[in-house]
């Protein structure tokens, strides 16, 4: 798949197909591709842990469920700020997170110091190379409102600080182009511009 192609159509894709297992190389393959993200100093603090065995990832939608239910009170509260059909993907994510074929914990090994810079470069990689295997994947952070929940269930350490839960599977939706601003109404040249100054 043509690189371009991949970034326009790399999309969340929160509706994955229980019945089709990834397979280790793939997962190997994407996982090798976020290790090649930018790293600060090249110190490589990111570690990636995934989850196939289904009693863990039970365990790990229970709590997703509640984290969901916690953040999505914001969605609701301001009607308008996040579409009708996206706010009922999430739900969904929350209700099946558990029938992912795999979930991808990414951690980075910081002495619980955030180091996001050192972290998501990796997650986009890997994430483009899933599209390129024809694997749907979406970023959530959601378990980070229960954190120490979900670090005592993974057997993550103290001083390891979490990023991003994934899901990745073959996706039941279309890929296609998310919808998005078009460059003109976002790119500023050399210093801020206020509202409408085009």
């Amino acid at each position: 798949m043509e690189l371009f192609e991949a970034i326009s159509t790399t999309r969340a894709m929160r509706r994955l197909d229980p019945e089709r297992p990834v397979s280790d190389e793939d997962l190997r393959t994407v996982i090798e591709a976020g290790l090649r993200g930018p790293s600060g100093g090249n110190s490589q603090p990111v570690r990636w842990i995934v989850i196939r065995d289904p009693e863990i990832k039970r365990q790990l939608q229970v709590i997703y469920q509640r984290c969901w239910e916690r953040g999505r009170k914001r969605y609701v509260e301001r009607p308008g700020v996040i579409a009708p059909a996206v706010l009922n993907s999430a739900d969904h994510l929350a209700a099946h997170l558990h029938e992912a074929p795999a979930l991808i914990m990414v951690c980075a090994q910081t002495g619980g110091k955030r180091h996001d810079a050192s972290v998501y470069p990796g997650v986009q990689n890997l994430m483009l190379a899933a599209r390129a295997l024809g694997l749907g994947t979406t970023l959530t952070t959601a378990h980070l409102f229960a954190e120490d929940e979900v670090k005592d269930i993974l057997n993550i350490p103290a001083d390891v600080t979490t990023y991003a839960l994934i899901p990745i599977g073959y996706p039941l939706g279309r890929w296609g182009e998310a919808k998005r601003a078009p460059v003109e109404s976002v790119l500023y040249a050399d210093r801020w511009e206020a509202e409408g100054a085009r």
